[in-house]
């Protein structure tokens, strides 16, 4: 039998970050909401996750790298 991962596409404003308490700012990527990365860490046990976004991609990976996610989710 194969078995094989998911591929689940997770949203970055409002899903892992604290979007909505500021006002939109294209330069800066809000704090990480309280549990997402253990939820990111259990999520990645079954499925492939990629980061879904329309924020800059070079400013998604620091933020990924920054809240230590970034080996959980390919952009």
């Amino acid at each position: 039998m194969c078995q094989y991962k998911k591929k689940i596409l997770v949203d970055l404003d409002g899903v892992l970050n604290q979007y909505g308490k500021e006002p939109f700012n294209e330069k800066i990527i809000p704090d990480i909401k309280d549990g997402a990365k253990n939820f990111i860490i259990e999520l990645n046990k079954f499925a492939d996750l990629y980061l879904f976004t329309s924020r800059n991609l070079l400013l998604s990976a620091k933020w990924l790298l920054k809240n230590d996610i970034d080996q959980y989710l390919k952009i």
